[in-house]
């Protein structure tokens, strides 16, 4: 080492890297990314660095052999673990924010609770890696779906795409890793993200666009039990107001339809009969007081097989969410 030169990486608070630069380059061992991290004394130099309190930010650990290394509540962000072996790691409450794990080996680490704020985890192998609790950000998005977005909001639809299927292959296998292990609950959260970002990949308003949108404010994708609740009610709502337009007739023989030349209590009594049968309708109990008119009986067709639909959807969604082990 060059006697002298200081290494010139700054770190997030502005200071500078106190360690001698290597010889021929402006980093330390360290922060250089051609330096030779192979030897077997590396995991031993880290750990102790680490329990001295030492910065470890920005460090340059490519193909680095780390098994079964503690770093538990580390500061590692922007550490480049590209393709290194971090195989039962301990990594608990570490900060990993804006690291590199490109096709790193995680299986069996300990990464509960850690910052994987922007991190990129494209080819990584999640193996039983404890995953619980992890932070992704304000957003709860990967890095390449954050990158996808920046892409279409600049209209380059093509890295765009690329992005959001690089970010598909993130969040399954995140979904997998929850899945293998059991915990069905937080594999569906990943599995809902998974099918966000596939939709993303497809051409707005085509027919599977429209489709996978609409199964995601219906049903948020079969993960989401309130979307299905909240959903029925507009859905309910939205076939009272039409019935209320088109009629429903009464078993006396009495029709019941809006209209401007009615009271505003006499429109609002149409409408709470006319909610009430599109209920009865959606729910298919079939009470028989109320029947629909004219087109009303196709409507009403389409309702009661989209209900029989959704309850279908609400039993598998909450089955899957809270019952399945």
């Amino acid at each position: 080492m060059t006697i002298g030169v200081q290494c010139k990486y700054q770190f997030n608070n502005k200071t500078i890297c106190r360690e001698p630069a290597d010889v021929n380059s402006d980093y330390c061992f360290w922060h250089n990314p051609s330096a030779d991290k192979s030897p077997v004394d590396i995991k031993n130099r880290l750990e102790e660095k680490h329990k001295k309190g030492d910065c470890l930010e920005g460090y340059q650990l490519e193909n680095a052999s780390l098994e079964n290394i503690h770093l538990m509540q580390a500061d590692l962000r922007a550490v480049n673990f590209k393709r290194a072996n971090l195989r039962n790691a301990h990594l608990f409450q570490s900060n990993l924010s804006n690291a590199c794990l490109f096709k790193a080996d995680i299986d069996k680490a300990n990464l509960k609770s850690a910052n994987l704020d922007n991190t990129d985890l494209l080819g990584a192998v999640f193996g039983n890696a404890d995953l619980h609790d992890v932070h992704w950000g304000e957003d709860q998005k990967v890095k390449n779906e954050r990158e996808g977005d920046d892409y279409f909001k600049r209209g380059d639809r093509d890295k765009a795409r690329e992005k959001y299927f690089e970010a598909e292959e993130v969040y399954r296998s995140l979904k997998n890793n929850f899945k293998n292990r059991g915990f069905s609950y937080e594999a569906g959260k990943y599995y809902y993200r998974e099918m966000v970002v596939k939709r993303k990949q497809m051409t707005s308003f085509s027919p599977e666009y429209v489709w996978s949108a609409l199964m995601d404010m219906s049903t948020g994708y079969g993960e989401k039990p309130y979307k299905i609740i909240s959903f029925s009610m507009v859905f309910v709502l939205i076939f009272s107001v039409i019935f209320g337009f088109i009629g429903i007739q009464h078993s006396s023989g009495r029709y019941y339809r809006l209209s401007a030349e009615q009271s505003l209590l006499e429109n609002l009594a149409v409408l709470y009969d006319s909610f009430y049968y599109s209920m009865v309708n959606f729910v298919t109990l079939g009470y028989g007081d109320y029947t629909p008119i004219g087109i009303g009986k196709m409507l009403a067709v389409f309702e009661a097989l989209s209900g029989e639909l959704m309850i279908a959807l609400f039993i598998i969604t909450v089955y899957k969410r809270y019952m399945e082990r």
